[in-house]
């Protein structure tokens, strides 16, 4: 899989490149080198990024104010930064930090050069893989009961498949970085926390805790959202709550685990606390509304309907099938043609290429629904303890995957916000699916599993066709084209 995910990163042969991009008329400078430029201001001592500031944009009534702004960049010809963080007359980078504290600013301090966007992409990837399996791995043999392992093997492929990664290696640039660190670092910690016991119910391995705590909490140093994550501290170790060998002051072991899972997220929340305030003067600021993108996010108001809408979209969007290689479109294609237009044309949202929903491109999460008001009907006459929490923890990474579209959906709805809830949604649906399908297999009904493999299968394809789909950031086509043409060749008769 670390071999895959490397030719993807260099099949587009990405680059940190700077360039002017026209938009509604406006002209702004587009610099990839976020992280770089970060890396080099912490190790100068400085949150700020010393990059050239326009004369003209500190002097703006409202600099946030995308038109106006790219109208001055066109007059003078000295656009300003898209999608940097502008604030108090500098700029700064509101991706989260910890990237370029463990791997760009180490990697310039022992080599003297930057280290490229898509090779930390590729490194951080292969990490996220890891995670994912491992955490796959960990249910599998806990909660898993009665699961075959090739069954558990084909989920854990359509799992990884889908998680987005091979989207994020495709489209190596500096968005996809706290992505892949957060999915290197979440998975791993919830995986720790199901491991602290030896059994789920024994008095759990302190080491155990404050290593997936640590995990977790610092996951607000790269994409905040993922912190909602912690909620499985309480889920996976509830017996162990519910029995004081945690959050409890019965024993000394109680009271060690007890710190042990609490004191890292204190820890590196008051750190990011700190560093938000020397940035934009508050401690609960991630500097989000100080973009300077494609809309003024200081002024932006988002309605419930568009912010339900947003979800719906996130989720529920169907495929742009085509008669042509690849056989699938970009649904939000700008191009009046697109049969798919009403979906995003004058509506409060901000769309950008996109292949299909996450049901769409995932089928197996048709099945989320009905498996879990199937968990909740059978909920209270089950005897099996092992099944009970096993439909609670997928019931709960369902929950965390519609917070997280909630979160996303006003600001974009894209590929690349995708991956920060398909992992949780298709996890949550693989574990109800389970004990429903385990229900069944001992009862001599195999049906569910056939259907189970099937909406695997298919999902797989699926993300394949995806990864050619033209119209995406740094599509085959265009980045490509000698490798386009021989998938175009590949698969057409």
């Amino acid at each position: 899989m670390s071999t895959i995910l490397v030719l993807l990163t260099v099949s587009t042969h990405p680059s940190d490149s700077v360039y002017t991009l026209q938009y509604q008329g406006g002209t702004f400078l587009v610099d990839r080198s976020q992280y770089q430029q970060l890396a080099d201001a912490f190790l100068h001592g400085r949150t700020w990024i010393d990059a050239h500031v326009p004369d003209w944009l500190a002097a703006m009534d409202n600099l946030y104010d995308e038109q106006a702004r790219g109208t001055l960049g066109a007059q003078t010809g000295d656009p300003s930064r898209w999608d940097w963080a502008f604030y108090h007359g500098r700029y700064y980078c509101y991706f989260g930090p910890l990237p370029a504290l463990l791997l760009f600013a180490p990697f310039k301090a022992l080599t003297g050069t930057d280290l490229p966007t898509a090779a930390g992409c590729a490194f951080l990837a292969i990490l996220a893989c890891a995670s994912l399996i491992f955490l796959i791995e960990t249910l599998w043999k806990r909660y898993w009961h009665g699961t075959p392992r090739w069954l558990a093997v084909l989920a854990c492929t359509a799992i990884v498949a889908a998680s987005g990664l091979t989207y994020l290696v495709l489209v190596p640039w500096f968005y996809s970085i706290p992505i892949l660190a957060s999915l290197a670092l979440a998975p791993a910690g919830i995986a720790l926390w199901a491991r602290s016991s030896s059994d789920g119910h024994h008095t759990p391995r302190t080491p155990f805790i404050a290593i997936g705590s640590t995990l977790v909490a610092l996951t607000i140093a790269c994409r905040p959202a993922f912190i909602l994550t912690a909620v499985f501290g309480i889920i996976l170790l509830w017996p162990q709550i519910r029995a004081h060998d945690i959050l409890s002051t019965r024993s000394r072991h109680a009271i060690l685990s007890t710190i042990a899972a609490i004191l890292p997220f204190l820890i590196i929340g008051c750190a990011m606390m700190a560093y938000n305030t020397a940035r934009f003067d508050n401690p609960f600021d991630f500097g989000a509304a100080y973009n300077l993108t494609g809309c003024d996010l200081t002024q932006r108001h988002v309605s419930l309907k568009a912010r339900l809408y947003s979800v719906l979209l996130l989720f529920l969007t169907p495929i742009g099938f085509t008669r042509e290689f690849p056989y699938t479109m970009d649904v939000f294609s700008l191009d009046e043609a697109n049969p798919w237009g009403f979906l995003f044309r004058n509506r409060n949202i901000i769309p950008e290429q996109f292949a299909g929903g996450l049901v769409a491109l995932s089928p197996i999460c048709l099945l989320a629904l009905p498996a879990a008001i199937r968990y909740f009907i059978r909920l209270r006459r089950s005897q099996n303890s092992h099944a009970t929490q096993c439909g609670a923890i997928g019931f709960t990474f369902l929950v965390l995957a519609v917070l997280i579209a909630c979160i996303d959906g006003p600001f974009g709805v894209n590929a690349r916000y995708l991956c920060d809830m398909t992992w949780l949604m298709l996890i949550g649906t693989m574990c109800l699916l389970f004990v429903w399908n385990t229900d069944a297999r001992e009862n001599g009904r195999r049906w569910l599993t056939v259907v189970i493999v099937a909406l695997l299968i298919v999902g797989i394809g699926l993300q394949l066709l995806w990864l050619m789909t033209p119209g995406r950031s740094e599509s085959w086509n265009i980045s490509n084209p000698a490798l386009y043409d021989w998938l175009r060749r590949l698969f057409t008769f």
